[in-house]
């Protein structure tokens, strides 16, 4: 009973990678180069970046953190991404950077603040199709956000969400058909569109820890990115709580009979020392005494 106890523990702990979370790999995914420079909040845009990095482990893309700088070399980045940015902050060399690299098609994702980030380079507002008006200065509320379907960036988001945000307007706004709007309030004031002329989407919500940890605005913004990066494939999941396909590889098939094998090996010399011990221990014992029969 003993060994057969031991060998089970030997056969759960060869057979534990099975049911271990996979790790992630974003090999073959897009690169994307954030920025916060300037953000207004730096708890926010800190869990905005815990977020991402999740996402990104589980959708097959990599997550660079960067500053200003690194957009004069954007060689191996895929897309790039103003999250909740502040104003002004590029000069000369990385608007040119940027410009160019934005015109040989690459990606470009910007979230809440980043719509006034550079309020003098006429460039940018034409990238976003709109320029927005002043910061907010009326305070936080809740809204409903409808999205419009038949975009692979709203891909599986049907319902309204709800989102808390000091909200931003537009003038002029997003218009076809040079933008297309993807989501609105129920006002019909834009929050989320993406050009037509370059691979670029802008997300209005974003300037809250709260709408960074709702599903629904990480799909989005997920989507997004997939969708600025010019993939045309399914994005597909690469969770780390997904188990492994079913059969395993033939290497893990080897390396949980080699556990297997050792363990076995090791339950048989176990046993086999202690029942050499149990009988050292009865050869030691003193014979006992015959019995004494009775009249003697």
């Amino acid at each position: 009973m003993r060994t057969l106890l031991r060998l089970c523990i030997v056969v759960a702990l060869a057979c534990a990678p099975a049911f271990a979370p996979s790790a992630a790999l974003a090999a073959g995914g897009p690169t994307v180069l954030v920025l916060t420079t300037g953000n207004e909040a730096q708890d926010v845009a800190d869990f905005a970046l815990e977020r991402l990095h999740m996402e990104a482990r589980r959708w097959s893309f990599t997550l660079v953190e960067g500053t200003p700088a690194d957009l004069e070399d954007l060689d191996g980045t895929d897309v790039v991404m103003f999250l909740n940015t502040g104003a002004d902050i590029l000069d000369e060399t990385q608007e040119a950077s940027l410009h160019s690299f934005l015109s040989r098609g690459g990606g470009f994702v910007a979230t809440n603040a980043a719509a006034a980030s550079e309020p003098d380079w006429d460039f940018y507002q034409e990238l976003l199709g709109a320029t927005a008006l002043t910061p907010p200065v009326e305070p936080a509320s809740e809204q409903e956000v409808a999205f419009n379907a038949g975009s692979p960036i709203t891909d599986g988001l049907d319902e309204e969400l709800k989102v808390t945000e000091r909200w931003y307007y537009f003038d002029p706004e997003p218009a076809q058909p040079e933008s297309t709007i993807l989501a609105q309030l129920g006002s019909g004031d834009p929050v989320a569109w993406n050009s037509e002329s370059y691979n670029a989407f802008y997300a209005s919500p974003g300037g809250t820890g709260k709408t960074w940890g709702d599903r629904d605005f990480l799909q989005l913004i997920r989507q997004g990115i997939w969708w600025a990066a010019g993939e045309q494939g399914m994005l597909l999941q690469n969770s780390e709580d997904a188990a492994p396909e079913w059969p395993y590889t033939w290497t893990f098939v080897l390396f949980v009979v080699a556990v297997a094998g050792g363990g076995s090996i090791a339950v048989w010399r176990l046993d086999k020392d202690e029942a050499l011990r149990e009988s050292e221990g009865a050869e030691s014992e003193p014979a006992a005494d015959p019995p004494v029969r009775a009249g003697v």
